[in-house]
């Protein structure tokens, strides 16, 4: 019970670190929160698909948004003065 515990701390600090939208991250741990407490007075997290729905919300969550990603890399190669194709 305590690793559970640990595991869904851990979670809600990763929420409140995302670099997803604030409503994203508020509905993600609200969910998360009322799944863990149903798992706390139930057995729901015996069942598979509650599990991997719960993960699968956790990372996208958390995960970072595609866009931002490739236009980070983009501006790092450029900082760098690095050539993203060769001359031609």
């Amino acid at each position: 019970m305590l690793l559970l515990a640990a595991a869904f701390c851990w979670m809600l600090f990763a929420l409140w670190r995302t670099a997803r939208p604030t409503p994203v991250a508020l509905t993600a741990g609200a969910a998360l929160t009322a799944l863990a407490a149903i798992a706390a007075v139930g057995n729901a997290l015996s069942f598979t698909m509650v599990s991997v729905g719960a993960g699968l919300l956790a990372g996208l969550a958390t995960a970072r948004p595609i866009a931002d990603e490739s236009a980070r890399h983009e501006r790092d190669v450029r900082a760098r003065g690095d050539r993203s194709t060769p001359d031609a």
